[in-house]
């Protein structure tokens, strides 16, 4: 099995720069996390400008028809975003995106999962402490890549209904029914795998990265398992300091990302150098990374590619 990693300094609504990336690959899951509208600073040398509020959706369509254009017609997209407060209240844009992405654009809203986590320290005035961000589900048709019992948990709880009705997979369904509706009786339990809900508690990430908003590698992780089988292609559109594709490279697929900001894709680059040994190249004229500042490959053209040997 041929993986392949590689990054490009480019913006993530140039469809020709993510094509380009891919080199003609079909990305299996995409996963991101977007800038969060005006919430917080990123890169200035990036050139990014937050977006306001009110702009949001508008600016985040190119973004949609990119992922749409590249993803499997199996595949799974999956959105990691959670709106701000101001002036005592939440923000709607990430409600008004999620609406656009199913009203307007044509996606199927599949599920929101929560990611639960311990929030950070300190005060709210007449509110509570955020302690959960959710993930949302977008796919393009109704049947997708789907393996529930890749991230399932070891239970006691399996009713053992005989060979009867099986979940996908051979695996026997859990469930906290007394009797099997089908069969009218009661069933033994067993031991087996369970599914789990949509619900991920994940402690928020303690890895020193340098980005100001990294998720835990886990969340990628669960969604790469759960969606995506052992050598499909992995995309993070948004790829900051590359974990997804770290979570990519440990789980045996092919890991892509698109980074605006020049110095975090230097810090995908070596994140990934480090985990996997393997020397990344210019694509074009094949100049190690070593041997070029990634600074002059941006400056000069935001569609070149670092890409692993």
């Amino acid at each position: 099995m041929s993986l392949e990693y590689a990054v490009s300094c480019c913006d993530c609504r140039d469809l020709a720069a993510v094509e380009r990336l891919l080199g003609g690959r079909q990305a299996n899951v995409v996963i991101t996390s977007p800038p969060y509208a005006q919430q917080r600073e990123y890169d200035n040398s990036s050139g990014f400008k937050p977006i306001p509020p009110d702009q949001y959706v508008a600016w985040f369509k190119d973004v949609a028809a990119v992922v749409e254009h590249v993803l499997a017609p199996d595949g799974s997209f999956f959105l990691n975003i959670k709106e701000a407060c101001e002036d005592g209240e939440r923000l709607l844009y990430v409600k008004d995106l999620v609406l656009a992405m199913k009203r307007e654009w044509g996606w199927q809203f599949r599920d929101e999962f929560i990611w639960k986590h311990s929030g950070f320290p300190g005060e709210y005035r007449f509110r509570h402490r955020n302690q959960f961000e959710p993930v949302f589900h977008f796919t393009r048709q109704h049947v997708i890549k789907h393996n529930p019992y890749a991230v399932g948990v070891e239970s006691d709880m399996i009713r053992d209904n005989g060979g009867g009705k099986r979940a996908g997979g051979g695996h026997m369904v859990a469930t906290n029914q007394e009797h099997d509706p089908d069969a009218g009786e009661s069933l033994p339990f067993k031991h087996g795998i369970a599914q789990v809900g949509n619900v991920l508690e994940i402690a928020v990430n303690s890895e020193s990265t340098g980005h100001k908003a990294v998720f835990p590698k886990a969340l990628p992780e669960f969604f790469i398992k759960a969606f995506s089988d052992p050598g499909d292609t992995i995309l993070d559109v948004f790829a900051g300091s590359g974990t997804t594709l770290a979570a990519a490279f440990g789980l045996g697929r092919s890991g892509f990302g698109c980074e605006l900001s020049p110095a975090y894709t230097d810090v995908i680059v070596r994140r990934i150098q480090n985990l996997s040994s393997q020397s990344f190249h210019l694509d074009g004229d094949g100049r190690s990374f070593e041997e070029i500042k990634l600074d002059r490959i941006c400056g000069s053209s935001k569609q070149s590619e670092v890409v692993a040997a």
